[in-house]
């Protein structure tokens, strides 16, 4: 038995992508995704032999590095990107006994590296979103403070800190590190320089960056640490001393030797930017200006909605479990014409919420054979297929478990509502059984994928059902139907499991998805009640093995169901024919 060292132990690695994700536009980890300049991608065409057979040599991209921002050779360690940087520095400084500052949210993994080597990281809280106060950060500052670690422009939130401010920080705190991240920098109004030049004024300030960013080498892993003298003679002895490999060495000095294509780069950045902010506000979500090559929005309530919309479009973004950034979206900058894709994808359309049994599901056999079994069960026969559907009229029992009680209470048998409820699902969905899961397996679609497949091209689609989501979502991903579906409501999603003719559901989905007008698909009394109450058009649907087709369609109309159709396909027909969502 081998046990890791303690501060491994509540420690949850950095998940990274196994493969290349299958998207249009991968926009959640702020890869320049224009690509690295054409003089890198030419370079590569004629390499020498020797960047392959021999070990990599860093004197050269050092070299530049040094004459480009008039610094000595003795000032620079190159990195397996940004990541190693920051983690050669803390291991090189940081102590069990020690802590690190920043502010919170930022970039994951100083906090990661700190936790592995056992010392305090400790966050601070904006005061503004997201404005950098170095008031908050001295009232934060304690004795065992080693290394404040900060970030311009800071990952995720956009924010910068002046030079001027970093260098009163540096005034104010010269008994401690100062660890400056400037991964983005060259995205902001403040260039490296401007930066770098403190370092031949302070002894207590450390620059890291890479060239994934702004150079597009993110592949290739290449960073940098910038620092006095006396700091990069310890990094040295830390650092693996071939953690760079010849391969991004050539790339960064390649891509040092082309200065105008950054700036073209840059430029299209900036202007998708804009356009990005001012499109967002319009449609009444809350960016955050940024001086990176990203965007963080608050979407608030419809943070899922949008997130969901935007994968369904191909787009892949940043979602945070961090509670603070429960709402957010952070969206790398792509190009103009692809930032109006983004846009695009997120503008409102109308929506149209289904409801499942009986609309999207035949569930003659499945939940139907599950309420006749269960009711077999406690009262020795079964029920009719009338009796089931007489007791669905009568609305208040769109959940199966109640009007599986209802209909024995109605005979007099008396049944454990906690045994009925195990018996039921035993009978329609176990998934701890081997082979088919039970009587779930017996349903039949009404609603295709075709069907599903053309109305997602002009409208938004959601499910509000009565079944839990586990049931839900086995059923809509055996038939390839999840994807068409922006957004769930299923029996836990509303509070105290209060099913239909509740509104809840669907005032749910008004409130956390985007919509022109709404339209509710739904095949009972229940569902009839539940859109009227909620103030959205509603529509009736006769069920597969309807007993009485003519008695279900009067039923459903006096109920507030503002059309019937006899068989789900017919819903494609009221569209052609412009009747509803008009």
């Amino acid at each position: 038995m081998f046990n890791e060292k303690s501060t491994l132990k509540d420690i949850k690695p950095y998940v990274i992508d196994e493969f290349y994700p299958d998207c249009i536009l991968k926009l959640d980890s702020n890869e320049n995704i224009f690509g690295p300049s054409k003089h890198v991608i030419d370079a590569f065409k004629n390499i020498d032999l020797k960047y392959f057979n021999l070990y990599p040599c860093y004197g050269e991209l050092i070299k530049i590095l040094a004459e480009k921002f008039d610094l000595d050779k003795e000032n620079f360690v190159l990195t397996n990107g940004c990541d190693e940087a920051i983690n050669i520095v803390l291991s090189s400084y940081l102590s069990l006994q020690d802590s690190v500052l920043a502010f919170c949210p930022s970039f994951s993994m100083p906090k990661l590296y700190s936790k592995i080597i056992g010392a305090e990281y400790k966050n601070i809280n904006y005061i503004e979103k997201w404005k950098f106060s170095i008031d908050v950060l001295l009232n934060e500052l304690k004795s065992n403070t080693k290394i404040i670690y900060l970030a311009s422009p800071n990952n995720p939130t956009g924010d910068i800190i002046e030079p001027f401010v970093i260098e009163d920080v540096l005034k104010q705190c010269v008994d401690r590190i100062v660890l400056l991240d400037l991964t983005y920098v060259n995205y902001s109004r403040y260039g490296e320089i401007d930066y770098y030049n403190l370092v031949k004024k302070y002894k207590n300030l450390i620059c890291v960056k890479s060239f994934s960013k702004d150079y597009a080498l993110a592949g290739l892993r290449l960073g940098f640490i910038l620092a006095d003298k006396e700091f990069t003679a310890n990094f040295r002895k830390v650092i693996s001393p071939y953690s760079v490999n010849s391969m991004a060495v050539y790339a960064g000095i390649n891509a040092l030797i082309d200065n105008q294509y950054f700036s073209s780069v840059k430029e299209e950045v900036l202007k998708s930017k804009e356009y990005l902010y001012n499109e967002f506000k319009k449609l009444g979500f809350t960016p955050y200006q940024s001086e990176a090559n990203f965007i963080l929005v608050d979407f608030k309530q419809k943070c899922n909605f949008i997130y969901r919309k935007l994968l369904k479009n191909g787009i892949l973004v940043r979602r945070f479990s961090d509670s603070t950034l429960k709402n957010f979206l952070r969206i790398s900058i792509p190009s103009f014409t692809d930032s109006k894709k983004i846009i695009e994808a997120v503008t409102p359309r109308k929506l149209l919420v289904f409801d499942l049994d009986g609309v999207v599901f035949d569930v003659s056999n499945s939940y139907r054979y599950a309420i006749q079994k269960t009711y077999e069960y406690f009262a020795g026969y079964p029920c009719t297929a009338s009796e089931m559907q007489e007791a669905k009229n009568l609305g208040g029992l769109s959940n199966d478990w109640d009007l599986t009680k209802y209909l024995l209470d109605k005979k007099g048998v008396n049944a454990d509502y906690s045994k009925l409820v195990e018996i039921f699902q035993n009978i329609f969905y176990n998934p701890e059984k081997e082979g088919s899961k039970g009587a779930i397996d017996n349903e039949k679609l009404v609603l295709d994928s075709s069907f599903f497949k053309e109305l997602s091209k002009e409208y938004d689609l959601a499910v509000f059902t009565g079944r839990p989501k586990k049931e839900a979502f086995y059923s809509l991903e055996k038939f390839g139907l999840k994807d068409f579906f922006d957004y769930f409501v299923c029996l836990e999603d509303v509070p105290d499991g209060r099913s239909k003719p509740c509104p809840d559901g669907l005032n749910k989905i008004k409130t956390e998805c985007c919509f022109e007008d709404i339209c509710f698909f739904g095949d009972t009394v229940d569902d009839i009640k539940a859109g009227c109450d909620a103030f959205v058009d509603v529509y009736g649907i006769i069920p597969p093995n309807a007993s009485n087709v003519n008695e279900t369609c009067d039923i459903l109309k006096k109920f507030g169901a503002k059309g019937v159709v006899d068989g789900a396909y017919k819903i494609l027909d009221l569209f052609r024919n412009e009747k509803i969502c008009k």
